[in-house]
C-alpha cells in the first residue's frame, strides 16, 4: 500500500519546515534602538517601532556656543522603543527538498485539516523612563580653539559632564522637558582655557502631526573660570523649534528642524539672535551601528555689537551601542563659514571620540 510512505514523507516534510521556521526566529535578534541628540542647537529625534512617527524625547546641550572651544560636535543617546520584530514566516523557505502534492495526502488519507501556525511572541517594548541620569565622556580635537583670526592654535579637549533629565508626558501628544547638569572642558595644551560649566532646561514639546513636533523652552549655561571660580557667562536663552522626521525606508530616515533662538547674556556683548536650519541623514547599518551625516546652517545677529555671523556645519557621525544603556561613538566636523568682524574666523575642524552611559531612575 502506498498510504504508508506518503504518510511518513508527510510527517517528515511537517517536521523539517517546523524547525526551520523555529531556528529562523530563534536567529533573529531583539535589539533596542538607540535615539539620538545632536549638541549645539539640539533638534531631538526618537526611534519608532511603526509608521507612526512619534514626538522627539528630549533636548540636551552640553556647552555653550559663546566659547570658542564648543565648535565640535559632541553626540549624546537616550534609548528608543524596540524595533519591530521580523515575522519568520515571511522569510523565504530554506529547505529546497521537493515538496510533497497535497492533492495526493488527500487522495490516499482522506481530507487533512492543516496544522495552524504558531504565533510569534512579541517581546514586550522597552517604556521609555521618565527621570534619567546620563553620562558622557568625550575627548576631540580642535584646530583652532580660540575662533579668532590671530592666534589660531590647535588643541585636544576632554569633556566630562553628567545631567539629570526628566521627560514625563502631561498628554498624549504633550511632553514636559526639564534638565540640569554640569561638566568639566579641559584642554591638553592650554590649561589657562580650562572652564567648568552649568546648565539648566525647560521646555514644552507638543507633536503637531505624526511626522512634525514643536517645542518652545528656556535654556540657562553658566561658565566658570577653572580654578579662580570666576564667572566668565551667564546666558539666559528662549528657543522655538520645529522638527520633522521621515522615514525613508527600514533603515533610512531623514530628521530636518528650524530653530530660532533669542540670547539675554551677561557680558552683554554676547546678546544674540539666531536662526537655525538642520538636517540629518542617519543610516541604521546593523541594530547596533549606526551612521549619520549632519549639516546645519546657523545666522547669528549679535544686538549690542556690529558683528553678523554665518555659519555652516558639516558632521558625520558613528554610533555602537553595545547595549540599550552604553554606547561609544566617532565623530568628524568642519564648521566653516564668515563674519563682519575682522577679528573672527570660525574656520574649524575637529574629530573626536565618545562613551555615554545612560541610568534609567525610574
Amino acid at each position: 500500500m502506498r498510504i504508508y510512505p506518503i504518510a511518513l514523507c508527510s510527517l517528515a516534510t511537517l517536521l523539517t519546515w517546523d524547525l526551520d521556521q523555529n531556528a529562523v526566529a530563534n536567529s533573529i535578534p531583539e535589539v533596542p534602538l538607540i535615539g539620538e541628540n545632536l549638541a549645539e542647537n539640539t533638534t531631538t529625534v526618537a526611534e519608532t517601532p511603526t509608521a507612526t512617527i512619534a514626538a522627539p524625547e528630549i533636548i540636551i546641550e552640553t556647552f555653550g556656543e559663546s566659547t570658542k572651544s564648543s565648535k565640535g560636535a559632541v553626540f549624546a543617546q537616550i534609548p528608543g522603543s524596540p524595533i519591530p520584530s521580523i515575522n519568520p514566516l515571511t522569510l523565504p523557505a530554506t529547505d529546497t527538498n521537493q515538496q510533497i502534492d497535497p492533492q495526493d495526502v488527500e487522495n490516499e488519507l482522506g481530507e487533512i485539516d492543516i496544522i495552524p501556525t504558531r504565533p510569534v511572541k512579541q517581546p514586550p517594548q522597552r517604556r521609555q523612563p521618565d527621570v534619567q541620569l546620563l553620562l558622557r565622556s568625550s575627548i576631540f580635537s580642535s584646530s583652532n580653539v580660540t575662533g579668532l583670526e590671530i592666534p589660531q592654535p590647535s588643541d585636544t579637549l576632554f569633556i566630562n559632564n553628567a545631567t539629570l533629565l526628566a521627560t514625563p508626558k502631561l498628554g498624549e501628544d504633550t511632553r514636559l522637558i526639564a534638565a540640569a547638569g554640569g561638566g568639566l572642558v579641559r584642554y591638553g595644551d592650554r590649561g589657562d582655557f580650562n572652564y567648568n560649566y552649568l546648565n539648566f532646561n525647560v521646555g514644552l514639546q507638543q507633536r503637531l502631526t505624526k511626522e512634525m513636533y514643536g517645542q518652545l523652552g528656556w535654556y540657562q549655561e553658566r561658565l566658570y573660570r577653572n580654578g579662580s571660580g570666576d564667572r566668565l557667562l551667564l546666558d539666559d536663552s528662549l528657543r522655538l523649534s520645529i522638527g520633522r522626521q521621515d522615514q525613508l525606508n527600514s533603515r533610512l530616515r531623514l530628521d530636518s528642524f528650524y530653530e530660532l533662538r533669542a540670547s539675554f547674556a551677561t557680558p552683554s556683548e554676547q546678546n544674540r539672535v539666531a536662526n537655525t536650519l538642520g538636517a540629518r541623514l542617519r543610516y541604521d547599518i546593523t541594530p547596533q551601528l549606526q551612521g549619520a551625516l549632519d549639516y546645519r546652517l546657523t545666522f547669528k545677529d549679535f544686538t549690542q555689537q556690529d558683528r553678523f555671523d554665518t555659519q555652516n556645519q558639516i558632521g558625520l557621525e558613528a554610533i555602537y551601542n553595545i547595549n540599550p544603556d552604553l554606547f561609544v561613538g566617532g565623530s568628524a566636523s568642519y564648521l566653516f563659514g564668515s563674519s563682519s568682524a575682522s577679528s573672527v574666523d570660525l574656520n574649524n575642524f575637529s574629530v573626536g571620540v565618545s562613551v555615554g552611559l545612560n541610568v534609567s531612575l525610574f
